[in-house]
């Protein structure tokens, strides 16, 4: 088969092209063409998840591919699959309610099974209970909130698990954020990381649940040695049937010193820029830009950015993005 964006040489069976990275089982082909199965299906015989009904073959890229979520000029994030995973496992949620604003990223763990529906599953629960409780006027402890979301989220995980039949169950990493003006309360499990981008610096809120900061912690390993041991990007803490006292979510409380932005991301973004900044004029073009980068810079896993910018300067988000790393 041959790669209608670059015309390479593809096995029939990929699901995209390893010269370019785009996707050969697509809907739209280059010139804005639809099409259907390469089996000679109609378009409208694929299913909303891309497969042919006829044939049963991918036939184009699901919409969970890329989401983008804008709510404002000052509130929005992205999701992206990069350019080597067949799927995109993370999913995020944003609401806001008056002056109060709800972050929620998640990032399906990829060694559990279908682990998007423990992303998307444990995102959009977390993101509801908090904008409830943002609608109650009940956040009167945001920080006691934000916990009782994650682990509410982590019951419902455990409780769809008793029902199924699945070989290593759903599970997910998080890191959620609920805003209220000045102030933040955010939780996490796993290593999606929250920062704040003000003016002239980056700050990274959140700490790792990983590995590699166990055993560099403990003194038995530096950072470089443990960066490069095959446990590196083995997680701590985590949602999930599985995951029993390791679900568990870490919060903090952070105050807001001025203008900039909160941006939560998962590592498909950091492991390519481990302090992030932010080019654009609106937190859209922000968060794609940050997921443009990490694609340029291979896309070995899917990415995911939201932001959220305070202060109403954009001033201390606009620098370029960094490239160390």
């Amino acid at each position: 088969m041959e790669c209608p964006f670059c015309t390479a040489s593809v096995p029939e069976d990929d699901l995209f092209c390893e010269v370019c990275g785009k996707p050969v089982h697509s809907a739209v082909q280059p010139g804005g063409a639809e099409t259907g199965c390469s089996c000679g299906a109609p378009p409208d015989e694929i299913d909303e998840d891309g497969y042919c009904g006829r044939c049963g073959k991918l036939a184009r890229r699901p919409a969970s591919d890329h989401i983008e979520m804008v709510l404002s000029p000052d509130f929005a994030g992205v999701s992206d699959r990069g350019l080597l995973h067949q799927r995109n496992e993370d999913r995020f949620a944003i609401r806001q309610v008056g002056a109060g604003y709800v972050l929620v990223v998640c990032d399906g763990v990829s060694s559990s099974r279908q682990s998007e529906l423990a992303s998307s599953t444990a995102a959009e629960h977390i993101a509801n209970t908090l904008e409830a409780s943002l609608r109650r006027h009940s956040a009167s402890s945001p920080e006691r909130s934000v916990r009782a979301a994650i682990l509410d989220a982590q019951e419902r995980l455990s409780a769809e698990e008793t029902e199924g039949d699945w070989e290593g169950p759903p599970s997910t990493t998080v890191v959620a954020a609920l805003v209220n003006g000045t102030d933040a309360a955010i939780g996490w499990a796993g290593d999606s990381r929250a920062y704040w981008i003000g003016e002239g610096e980056t700050r990274q809120l959140t700490m790792d649940h990983s590995w590699v900061n166990d055993v560099v912690a403990a003194g038995a390993m530096t950072a470089d040695e443990a960066a490069n041991a095959p446990e590196a990007h083995g997680i701590t803490r985590w949602l999930g049937a599985d995951a029993g006292e390791y679900a568990e979510p870490e919060i903090i409380h952070f105050s807001f010193p001025g203008p900039g932005c909160l941006l939560l991301c998962t590592d498909g973004l950091w492991n390519y820029a481990a302090q992030p900044e932010l080019p654009g004029t609106n937190a859209i073009d922000m968060a794609r830009s940050l997921v443009d980068f990490a694609n340029a810079q291979g896309g070995h896993d899917n990415i995911t950015a939201v932001v959220l910018r305070v202060g109403g300067q954009a001033s201390a988000c606009e620098e370029p993005v960094n490239h160390a790393e």
